[in-house]
């Protein structure tokens, strides 16, 4: 099993993407999000020492927001609704849901480094901590992205999925789409 990540500039791209997946037959044990919190403001949040009270009701609005916007609400949009707020020590705030959510609550439980964390998220978010010091150039590709404001949609597949998943994701506006497995990108 591999995973399909699709980096998308703006949130309604990544709804649309994941209303897409969802109306194929994937779901949210298949499918997750991830991008950066933003503030009241709307900032992008980088900073790991984030005061968090108060944040929950900021995320919830921002993602709500978007999703909500549209005058019909489908499966994915109820998978970015449903995205909540991590905060990855030394890193900072994310929004995530579906399989990147259950990734990185242990990264928010006290684990560190994308090598304890695993899959494409742990990899991005750890993209600044790889062994030799030298972060691998996808992961901080991503990484770099998402800190400026894009989505990350990831899917889990089997091999024979992959073309279809990557059809989808391009065709809802991806930004750029990888492949991740066993530890590489592809």
């Amino acid at each position: 099993m591999k995973e399909v990540v699709g980096l998308f500039e703006d949130h309604a791209q990544a709804e649309r993407a994941a209303d897409a997946l969802f109306e194929r037959g994937y779901d949210a044990d298949s499918v997750g999000y991830l991008n950066r919190h933003r503030d009241a403001a709307g900032k992008v949040v980088l900073d790991d020492g984030y005061e968090m009270a108060d944040t929950a009701e900021e995320a919830g609005k921002g993602v709500a927001g978007g999703a909500a916007g549209g005058a019909a609400v489908g499966a994915g949009a109820a998978l970015l609704t449903s995205a909540g707020l991590l905060l990855v020590p030394g890193v900072g705030p994310f929004l995530a849901a579906g399989t990147l959510a259950g990734t990185l609550v242990s990264a928010a439980a006290g684990a560190a480094g994308g090598a304890v964390l695993g899959g494409a998220a742990g990899a991005v978010v750890g993209a600044t901590d790889s062994d030799d010091g030298v972060a691998d150039e996808t992961a901080s590709y991503y990484r770099d992205r998402i800190d400026t404001g894009y989505a990350m949609v990831s899917v889990n597949v089997e091999d024979s999925q992959r073309d279809e998943v990557v059809g989808i994701l391009n065709a809802a506006g991806a930004h750029r789409v990888d492949s991740y497995g066993d530890g590489n990108w592809h």
